[in-house]
């Protein structure tokens, strides 16, 4: 972390003002809800809908507190693991109300959360840490943007915090433990940075989207997946469909639930459900999918470039004779998030579009990339993947196999060692070289999991490496990523991405990307 701009940061009137939203103390005379409301508000973390809910929540968890149905432990310095497990595993949350007559809260019989609810515990943790933030104790930090997870993974990578992996995992459970990894990790980094619990918060949440340099690549990769996916939570998600979008005021406005394996560049089917039952509009997705380990819905995507169809309805697709008989339709399109449609879905699709309004213009929906004609031969592990694929590329753009290191052993710790799989023109005293280019190769990224554990393992080899440019590919994609004089890149936002048979059957493409690392070109960083 730069720790001069820090200082700066604090100082100034916006690092002050939301130093004091995550401060408080006895002496502070408003509602602390009314500062926690002013914090979400002032982050745009969500609608005042959102917000609203919020704090009943987090009101509701104090009620139970205050009348003892679920018991915090003392806060000293034997506030061990066991008891922090205790308190985030045991506890049942009960509905509450006001008694009248007692002019006092009262817990109901009835459970707004059971203690074995793990997937809502999870899903509530937004909720839970800021409670605990605000009514317990500040070393608890909150987890805000929980359905935007990516959004926090990238602030810590502007700092250079180091967080532990999202656990692979299909017990809930492990993901309410994840949050006291989580929050072990922000200890670590305020207590080597001198950084008081306030202090990290703003620090997180204010300063560290400042350092991220912006790198938005514009352009999308051609698609090659398409996936349904449905809105209709209320009239906030018919509103953002029917505007294409071009009005939105937070952060989480264009996320929507996916698949994992969503790639950046995929066509998105958005079917808006009851009231309205019909297909509304064909979107791209603005980003892979992102796993959100505090969401009731775990992958979710951002969308963009939506245009509008002819409605589309589940009865129109009933009585079709090809969608009659594909599954999701047969099901009554329950559960259609991140179904995937095939090629010939989607041409019928387009079909019913222009049966649909034979003046709709169907040439301007996205087409799906098609490039069978380029075989890379049998790829099974990754090293046929470094093989068949990379290392031919590396010679097409002006590399000589004497260029670049492979396995190249750097030392990490006084018993650690890191080995990157391709470094180009290292230099400098054996295992503490510098290079201005670092690839890691993987056989398959299209987990999202496996994608962020692949970035994150890049990141720390070019941050050793001192590199200016990281890559990471697998045997459909290859990913470039800038990296600052900080040794901070932004996950969201690779300065290219694109499938390996478009680099290598389109020459634009492919002239695109030997323009960023190109031999001459990487040769000349400093």
């Amino acid at each position: 972390m730069n720790k001069r701009l820090w200082e700066l940061y604090k100082k100034s009137a916006e690092g002050q003002e939301l130093l004091n939203l995550f401060t408080l103390n006895e002496n502070y005379p408003d509602n602390p809800f009314k500062k926690m409301e002013n914090l979400l508000n002032y982050l745009k973390c969500c609608d005042s809908d959102h917000i609203k809910y919020i704090c009943c929540v987090v009101n509701t968890l104090r009620i139970n507190t205050r009348l003892g149905n679920i018991k915090l432990p003392k806060i000293n310095k034997s506030l061990t693991e066991i008891k922090l497990n205790n308190l985030f595993f045991n506890y049942s949350i009960k509905h509450c109300h006001t008694d009248d007559e007692k002019k006092q809260f009262v817990l109901d019989d009835t459970f707004f959360c059971t203690s074995d609810s793990y997937r809502d515990k999870a899903a509530l943790m937004d909720c839970f840490s800021l409670f605990l933030f605000y009514f317990y104790t500040s070393s608890f930090f909150p987890i805000l943007f929980s359905s935007r997870f990516d959004i926090i993974q990238k602030h810590c990578d502007a700092l250079g915090c180091n967080i532990p992996d999202i656990p692979k995992s299909k017990n809930y459970k492990d993901y309410v433990a994840y949050y006291l990894q989580l929050n072990d990790a922000f200890h670590n980094f305020a207590d080597y940075n001198n950084l008081n619990d306030e202090e990290f918060c703003a620090c997180l949440y204010g300063f560290a989207p400042m350092m991220l340099e912006e790198n938005k690549n514009q352009e999308l990769p051609e698609p090659t997946n398409i996936w349904f996916t449905g809105g209709g939570a209320g009239g906030k998600d018919f509103y953002y469909l029917d505007n294409l979008g071009k009005d939105t005021s937070y952060n989480q406005d264009n996320i929507w639930a996916c698949n994992e394996h969503t790639k950046r560049g995929d066509i998105i089917v958005m079917y808006c459900k009851s009231p309205r039952s019909y297909i509304h509009s064909i979107w791209r997705a603005d980003s892979g999918g992102f796993f959100n380990p505090f969401d009731y819905y775990h992958c979710r995507s951002t969308i963009c470039n939506g245009i509008k169809v002819p409605h589309v309805s589940i009865h129109d697709l009933k009585n079709d004779k090809y969608f009659s008989q594909v599954p999701i339709v047969r099901g009554n399109l329950q559960g259609l998030n991140g179904k995937e449609l095939s090629a010939e879905d989607y041409e019928n699709l387009l079909r019913l579009f222009r049966e649909k309004d034979s003046s709709y213009k169907i040439e301007k929906l996205p087409k799906l990339f098609n490039s069978s004609n380029i075989n890379f031969g049998i790829i099974k592990i990754e090293k046929d993947v470094e093989e068949n694929i990379l290392i031919p590329f590396l010679k097409k753009i002006g590399y000589k196999e004497t260029d670049w290191t492979r396995q190249l052993t750097l030392k990490a710790g006084r018993n650690e060692k890191a080995i990157p799989d391709f470094v180009f023109f290292a230099k400098g005293e054996k295992h503490f070289e510098n290079a201005p280019f670092v690839i890691e190769a993987k056989y398959d990224m299209s987990s999202v999991l496996e994608q962020q554990k692949a970035f994150s393992q890049c990141l720390s080899y070019a941050r050793m490496l001192h590199s200016k440019l990281m890559g990471i590919c697998d045997k459909e994609r290859i990913l470039i990523y800038k990296v600052s004089n900080l040794g901070e890149a932004d996950r969201s936002s690779p300065i290219f991405e694109n499938h390996w048979k478009a680099v290598y059957s389109d020459n634009i493409i492919g002239i695109k990307l030997k323009k960023i690392i190109g031999s001459e070109i990487v040769r000349e960083i400093k």
